[in-house]
Protein backbone atom coordinates (compact mmCIF):
# COMPACT_ATOMS: atom_id res chain seq x y z
CA UNK A 1 0.00 0.00 0.00
CA UNK A 2 1.52 3.28 -1.01
CA UNK A 3 0.34 6.11 1.07
CA UNK A 4 1.31 8.72 2.91
CA UNK A 5 2.81 8.38 6.41
CA UNK A 6 3.52 10.69 9.31
CA UNK A 7 6.47 12.04 9.58
CA UNK A 8 9.46 13.05 12.47
CA UNK A 9 10.40 16.87 13.10
CA UNK A 10 14.48 16.88 12.79
CA UNK A 11 14.71 18.19 16.59
CA UNK A 12 13.10 15.62 18.15
CA UNK A 13 15.69 12.70 16.58
CA UNK A 14 19.20 14.54 17.29
CA UNK A 15 20.10 12.58 20.34
CA UNK A 16 19.49 9.47 18.14
CA UNK A 17 22.23 10.95 15.94
CA UNK A 18 24.63 12.55 18.39
CA UNK A 19 24.72 9.48 20.64
CA UNK A 20 26.11 6.84 18.10
CA UNK A 21 29.06 9.87 16.79
CA UNK A 22 29.82 10.13 20.65
CA UNK A 23 31.10 5.94 20.87
CA UNK A 24 33.53 6.76 17.39
CA UNK A 25 30.06 5.81 14.51
CA UNK A 26 30.82 8.80 12.43
CA UNK A 27 27.60 9.96 11.48
CA UNK A 28 29.14 9.04 7.94
CA UNK A 29 29.19 6.09 8.27
CA UNK A 30 26.04 5.62 10.07
CA UNK A 31 24.62 7.46 6.93
CA UNK A 32 26.09 5.57 4.09
CA UNK A 33 25.39 1.86 5.91
CA UNK A 34 21.37 3.33 6.17
CA UNK A 35 21.09 5.06 3.09
CA UNK A 36 19.91 8.35 4.64
CA UNK A 37 21.99 11.53 3.53
CA UNK A 38 22.58 13.42 6.70
CA UNK A 39 24.70 15.64 4.84
CA UNK A 40 21.83 17.09 2.91
CA UNK A 41 20.00 17.31 6.38
CA UNK A 42 22.61 19.21 8.20
CA UNK A 43 22.63 21.84 5.50
CA UNK A 44 19.19 22.09 4.69
CA UNK A 45 17.32 20.69 7.78
CA UNK A 46 13.70 18.53 6.90
CA UNK A 47 11.42 16.22 8.46
CA UNK A 48 12.57 12.51 8.59
CA UNK A 49 10.23 10.05 7.52
CA UNK A 50 9.72 6.84 9.63
CA UNK A 51 11.29 4.63 7.58
CA UNK A 52 14.67 6.49 7.88
CA UNK A 53 14.47 7.02 11.56
CA UNK A 54 14.36 2.85 11.63
CA UNK A 55 17.18 2.14 9.42
CA UNK A 56 19.08 4.39 11.42
CA UNK A 57 18.05 2.88 14.61
CA UNK A 58 18.54 -0.34 12.89
CA UNK A 59 22.84 0.33 12.24
CA UNK A 60 23.47 2.07 15.08
CA UNK A 61 22.60 -0.88 17.60
CA UNK A 62 23.63 -3.59 15.17
CA UNK A 63 27.08 -1.67 14.59
CA UNK A 64 27.52 -0.01 18.58
CA UNK A 65 26.28 -3.92 20.33
CA UNK A 66 24.33 -2.37 22.61
CA UNK A 67 20.62 -3.44 22.83
CA UNK A 68 20.18 -1.47 25.53
CA UNK A 69 20.35 1.73 23.08
CA UNK A 70 17.13 3.16 23.92
CA UNK A 71 18.12 3.59 28.00
CA UNK A 72 21.48 5.30 26.57
CA UNK A 73 19.72 7.21 24.22
CA UNK A 74 17.37 8.70 26.69
CA UNK A 75 19.82 9.41 28.90
CA UNK A 76 20.96 12.17 26.35
CA UNK A 77 18.01 13.71 25.32
CA UNK A 78 17.24 17.38 26.70
CA UNK A 79 14.30 19.29 26.71
CA UNK A 80 15.82 20.99 23.48
CA UNK A 81 15.29 17.93 21.75
CA UNK A 82 11.44 18.66 21.80
CA UNK A 83 11.77 21.91 20.16
CA UNK A 84 9.48 24.58 20.91
CA UNK A 85 6.98 21.76 22.38
CA UNK A 86 9.89 21.10 24.95
CA UNK A 87 9.96 24.93 26.38
CA UNK A 88 6.02 25.03 26.12
CA UNK A 89 6.01 21.96 28.48
CA UNK A 90 8.56 22.99 31.16
CA UNK A 91 7.04 26.59 31.00
CA UNK A 92 3.45 25.10 32.67
CA UNK A 93 2.34 26.21 35.74
CA UNK A 94 2.50 22.66 37.43
CA UNK A 95 3.99 19.22 36.56
CA UNK A 96 0.54 17.86 35.67
CA UNK A 97 0.33 20.98 33.43
CA UNK A 98 3.79 19.98 31.91
CA UNK A 99 2.62 16.12 31.40
CA UNK A 100 -0.77 16.94 29.91
CA UNK A 101 1.46 19.32 27.48
CA UNK A 102 3.71 16.56 26.92
CA UNK A 103 0.35 14.50 25.61
CA UNK A 104 -0.75 16.95 23.26
CA UNK A 105 2.78 18.32 21.49
CA UNK A 106 4.87 15.48 21.93
CA UNK A 107 3.16 12.64 19.85
CA UNK A 108 2.57 15.33 17.13
CA UNK A 109 6.19 15.57 16.62
CA UNK A 110 6.37 11.66 17.06
CA UNK A 111 3.89 10.54 15.76
CA UNK A 112 3.96 6.69 16.44
CA UNK A 113 3.04 7.04 19.83
CA UNK A 114 0.02 8.51 21.21
CA UNK A 115 -0.17 9.72 24.68
CA UNK A 116 -2.68 9.92 27.14
CA UNK A 117 -2.77 11.90 30.60
CA UNK A 118 -4.75 10.06 33.27
CA UNK A 119 -5.35 10.49 36.75
CA UNK A 120 -6.11 8.38 39.67
CA UNK A 121 -6.87 9.04 43.65
CA UNK A 122 -3.58 9.31 44.21
CA UNK A 123 -1.37 9.63 40.96
CA UNK A 124 -0.83 10.97 37.89
CA UNK A 125 0.55 9.73 34.71
CA UNK A 126 0.95 9.49 31.12
CA UNK A 127 -0.06 6.15 29.29
CA UNK A 128 2.03 5.56 25.73
CA UNK A 129 -0.06 4.12 22.64
CA UNK A 130 1.95 2.16 20.30
CA UNK A 131 -0.44 3.55 16.86
CA UNK A 132 2.13 3.14 14.53
CA UNK A 133 4.55 -0.32 14.18
CA UNK A 134 8.10 0.58 15.35
CA UNK A 135 8.81 -2.96 15.27
CA UNK A 136 11.22 -4.19 15.96
CA UNK A 137 12.62 -1.23 17.65
CA UNK A 138 9.38 -0.68 19.57
CA UNK A 139 11.24 -1.71 23.10
CA UNK A 140 14.24 1.05 21.90
CA UNK A 141 12.12 3.99 21.58
CA UNK A 142 9.85 3.28 24.96
CA UNK A 143 13.08 2.81 26.80
CA UNK A 144 14.08 6.17 25.19
CA UNK A 145 11.32 7.99 25.78
CA UNK A 146 10.96 6.72 29.81
CA UNK A 147 14.49 7.63 30.63
CA UNK A 148 13.87 11.22 28.89
CA UNK A 149 10.61 11.70 31.12
CA UNK A 150 12.50 10.12 34.03
CA UNK A 151 14.97 13.44 33.65
CA UNK A 152 12.52 16.41 32.75
CA UNK A 153 10.57 15.21 36.28
CA UNK A 154 14.10 15.69 37.79
CA UNK A 155 15.02 18.60 35.87
CA UNK A 156 11.63 20.40 36.36
CA UNK A 157 11.23 19.51 39.79
CA UNK A 158 14.63 18.16 41.56
CA UNK A 159 17.01 15.60 41.85
CA UNK A 160 15.87 14.15 45.13
CA UNK A 161 12.27 13.34 43.12
CA UNK A 162 11.20 9.89 41.51
CA UNK A 163 8.31 8.49 39.96
CA UNK A 164 5.62 6.70 41.72
CA UNK A 165 6.54 3.52 38.85
CA UNK A 166 7.31 3.37 35.17
CA UNK A 167 5.63 -0.32 33.34
CA UNK A 168 6.56 -1.54 30.60
CA UNK A 169 4.45 -3.70 28.00
CA UNK A 170 7.28 -6.42 27.74
CA UNK A 171 8.33 -9.01 29.51
CA UNK A 172 11.73 -8.04 31.49
CA UNK A 173 14.43 -8.08 28.56
CA UNK A 174 18.26 -9.96 29.21
CA UNK A 175 19.46 -6.18 30.41
CA UNK A 176 17.06 -5.94 33.11
CA UNK A 177 19.63 -4.88 35.65
CA UNK A 178 20.63 -1.94 33.71
CA UNK A 179 16.97 -0.77 33.45
CA UNK A 180 17.46 -0.58 37.39
CA UNK A 181 20.64 1.54 37.17
CA UNK A 182 18.81 4.24 34.39
CA UNK A 183 15.51 4.09 36.87
CA UNK A 184 16.37 3.64 39.97
CA UNK A 185 12.45 3.26 40.71
CA UNK A 186 9.83 0.90 41.05
CA UNK A 187 9.67 -0.56 37.52
CA UNK A 188 6.85 -3.14 36.32
CA UNK A 189 7.55 -5.83 33.24
CA UNK A 190 4.42 -7.30 31.19
CA UNK A 191 2.11 -4.34 32.38
CA UNK A 192 -1.71 -3.76 30.38
CA UNK A 193 0.10 -0.20 29.28
CA UNK A 194 3.51 1.64 29.01
CA UNK A 195 2.88 3.90 31.90
CA UNK A 196 4.94 7.19 33.42
CA UNK A 197 3.55 7.33 37.16
CA UNK A 198 4.33 10.18 39.57
CA UNK A 199 2.44 10.31 43.48
CA UNK A 200 -0.55 13.46 42.19
CA UNK A 201 1.20 15.52 45.44
CA UNK A 202 3.95 15.71 43.17
CA UNK A 203 2.25 16.31 40.26
CA UNK A 204 0.37 19.78 41.67
CA UNK A 205 3.95 21.29 42.66
CA UNK A 206 4.56 24.50 40.74
CA UNK A 207 7.56 24.50 38.42
CA UNK A 208 10.52 26.84 38.87
CA UNK A 209 10.55 27.72 35.16
CA UNK A 210 6.40 28.57 34.77
CA UNK A 211 5.13 31.47 32.62
CA UNK A 212 1.54 30.82 30.76
CA UNK A 213 2.67 33.46 28.24
CA UNK A 214 5.67 32.05 27.27
CA UNK A 215 3.87 28.40 27.68
CA UNK A 216 1.22 29.71 25.31
CA UNK A 217 3.55 31.35 22.43
CA UNK A 218 6.21 28.21 22.44
CA UNK A 219 3.26 25.89 21.82
CA UNK A 220 1.87 28.26 18.75
CA UNK A 221 5.41 28.43 17.36
CA UNK A 222 5.58 24.42 17.59
CA UNK A 223 2.32 24.02 16.26
CA UNK A 224 3.32 26.28 13.42
CA UNK A 225 6.03 23.85 12.20
CA UNK A 226 4.32 20.43 12.67
CA UNK A 227 3.56 19.18 9.29
CA UNK A 228 -0.03 19.11 8.64
CA UNK A 229 -0.20 15.06 8.08
CA UNK A 230 0.81 14.96 11.53
CA UNK A 231 -1.94 16.50 12.71
CA UNK A 232 -4.66 14.81 11.23
CA UNK A 233 -3.50 11.50 10.06
CA UNK A 234 -6.65 9.45 10.39
CA UNK A 235 -5.33 6.04 9.77
CA UNK A 236 -3.57 6.67 13.40
CA UNK A 237 -6.54 8.08 15.07
CA UNK A 238 -8.69 5.66 13.97
CA UNK A 239 -6.22 2.43 14.80
CA UNK A 240 -6.18 3.94 18.61
CA UNK A 241 -9.91 3.68 18.43
CA UNK A 242 -9.40 0.16 17.39
CA UNK A 243 -6.45 -0.71 20.01
CA UNK A 244 -8.73 1.26 22.75
CA UNK A 245 -11.70 -1.32 21.95
CA UNK A 246 -9.61 -5.00 21.61
CA UNK A 247 -11.83 -7.78 21.96
CA UNK A 248 -14.89 -5.93 21.42
CA UNK A 249 -13.76 -3.74 17.91
CA UNK A 250 -16.44 -1.41 16.68
CA UNK A 251 -18.07 -1.45 13.37
CA UNK A 252 -17.13 1.39 11.01
CA UNK A 253 -19.68 3.25 12.16
CA UNK A 254 -19.43 3.54 15.42
CA UNK A 255 -15.65 4.24 14.89
CA UNK A 256 -16.56 6.94 13.13
CA UNK A 257 -18.59 8.77 15.36
CA UNK A 258 -16.15 8.41 17.74
CA UNK A 259 -13.91 9.87 15.00
CA UNK A 260 -16.41 12.61 15.09
CA UNK A 261 -17.59 12.05 11.49
CA UNK A 262 -20.17 10.13 9.29
CA UNK A 263 -19.30 6.33 8.38
CA UNK A 264 -19.14 7.92 4.76
CA UNK A 265 -16.66 10.45 5.09
CA UNK A 266 -14.52 7.66 7.23
CA UNK A 267 -14.57 5.55 4.11
CA UNK A 268 -13.95 7.91 1.47
CA UNK A 269 -10.85 9.50 3.57
CA UNK A 270 -9.69 5.82 4.19
CA UNK A 271 -10.30 5.35 0.40
CA UNK A 272 -8.25 8.28 -0.40
CA UNK A 273 -4.90 7.45 1.48
CA UNK A 274 -5.39 3.93 -0.22
CA UNK A 275 -6.88 1.84 2.34
CA UNK A 276 -10.00 0.60 4.09
CA UNK A 277 -11.86 0.01 7.34
CA UNK A 278 -11.84 -3.75 7.16
CA UNK A 279 -8.23 -3.25 6.30
CA UNK A 280 -6.72 -1.35 8.92
CA UNK A 281 -8.68 -3.61 11.45
CA UNK A 282 -7.38 -6.67 9.90
CA UNK A 283 -3.86 -5.13 9.96
CA UNK A 284 -4.28 -4.56 13.86
CA UNK A 285 -5.84 -7.81 14.57
CA UNK A 286 -2.97 -10.04 12.88
CA UNK A 287 -0.06 -7.58 14.58
CA UNK A 288 -2.61 -8.22 18.35
CA UNK A 289 -2.23 -12.29 16.73
CA UNK A 290 1.07 -12.21 16.19
CA UNK A 291 2.43 -10.67 19.87
CA UNK A 292 0.25 -13.37 21.49
CA UNK A 293 1.32 -16.41 19.63
CA UNK A 294 4.80 -15.10 20.20
CA UNK A 295 5.07 -13.60 23.75
CA UNK A 296 2.14 -15.41 25.36
CA UNK A 297 0.84 -18.79 26.57
CA UNK A 298 -2.39 -17.64 25.25
CA UNK A 299 -4.31 -21.22 23.89
CA UNK A 300 -5.64 -20.28 19.93
CA UNK A 301 -9.21 -20.59 21.50
CA UNK A 302 -8.57 -17.55 23.76
CA UNK A 303 -6.84 -15.62 20.97
CA UNK A 304 -9.46 -15.82 18.66
CA UNK A 305 -12.29 -14.47 21.23
CA UNK A 306 -10.07 -11.55 22.26
CA UNK A 307 -9.65 -10.63 18.25
CA UNK A 308 -13.25 -10.98 18.33
CA UNK A 309 -13.67 -13.93 16.51
CA UNK A 310 -16.82 -16.01 16.51
CA UNK A 311 -14.41 -19.21 16.70
CA UNK A 312 -10.83 -20.60 16.75
CA UNK A 313 -11.68 -21.86 13.18
CA UNK A 314 -12.67 -18.44 11.92
CA UNK A 315 -9.61 -17.10 13.31
CA UNK A 316 -7.28 -19.75 11.66
CA UNK A 317 -9.05 -19.16 8.33
CA UNK A 318 -8.11 -15.23 8.59
CA UNK A 319 -4.47 -15.96 10.12
CA UNK A 320 -3.55 -18.02 7.60
CA UNK A 321 -4.95 -15.82 4.68
CA UNK A 322 -2.62 -12.84 6.43
CA UNK A 323 0.65 -15.01 7.33
CA UNK A 324 0.54 -18.51 4.91
CA UNK A 325 0.22 -20.55 7.88
CA UNK A 326 -2.41 -22.14 10.69
CA UNK A 327 -1.68 -20.16 13.74
CA UNK A 328 -0.60 -23.39 15.58
CA UNK A 329 1.88 -23.99 12.26
CA UNK A 330 3.18 -20.26 13.16
CA UNK A 331 3.72 -21.04 16.42
CA UNK A 332 5.85 -24.05 16.04
CA UNK A 333 7.79 -22.54 13.60
CA UNK A 334 8.78 -19.36 15.40
CA UNK A 335 9.71 -21.44 18.50
CA UNK A 336 12.26 -23.37 16.59
CA UNK A 337 14.10 -19.81 15.40
CA UNK A 338 17.32 -19.03 16.55
CA UNK A 339 17.40 -15.15 18.53
CA UNK A 340 18.42 -13.36 15.14
CA UNK A 341 16.00 -15.25 13.14
CA UNK A 342 13.06 -13.76 15.27
CA UNK A 343 14.55 -10.64 15.26
CA UNK A 344 14.81 -10.72 11.68
CA UNK A 345 11.52 -12.15 11.33
CA UNK A 346 9.56 -9.30 13.58
CA UNK A 347 11.11 -6.70 11.70
CA UNK A 348 9.87 -8.42 8.40
CA UNK A 349 6.51 -9.30 9.08
CA UNK A 350 5.95 -5.39 10.60
CA UNK A 351 6.41 -4.17 7.59
CA UNK A 352 4.46 -6.26 5.34
CA UNK A 353 1.09 -4.66 4.53
CA UNK A 354 -2.57 -6.38 3.74
CA UNK A 355 -4.10 -6.14 0.92
CA UNK A 356 -7.00 -3.60 -0.08
CA UNK A 357 -10.20 -3.70 -1.99
CA UNK A 358 -11.65 -0.38 -3.89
Amino acid sequence: MDRDTPIIVPEYISAYLEFPEQLGLKRTELARKAGVDLVALAENPRPFTLNEILKLVDVGIRELQMPYGGLAIGQQMRLTCHGMAGVSAMAQQTYADCLQAACRLCEKAFPPFSMQYFETEDTVGIRVIECISLAPFSHFFIESIMVNFKNILKFLLGKEYEPEYIAFPYPAPEYEKIYKRYFNCKIRFNAEHCEFVVAKSLARRELLLANQGIARMAEQDFLKTVPPINLNYLPKKLRLVLIQSVGAFPSLETAARKLGMSGRTLRRQLNSLGTNFQNELDLLRREFAINYLTKSDKCITEIALMLGFCDSSAFSKAFKKWTGESPREFKKNYGQMDKFRKQAFEKEWKTMELDTEA
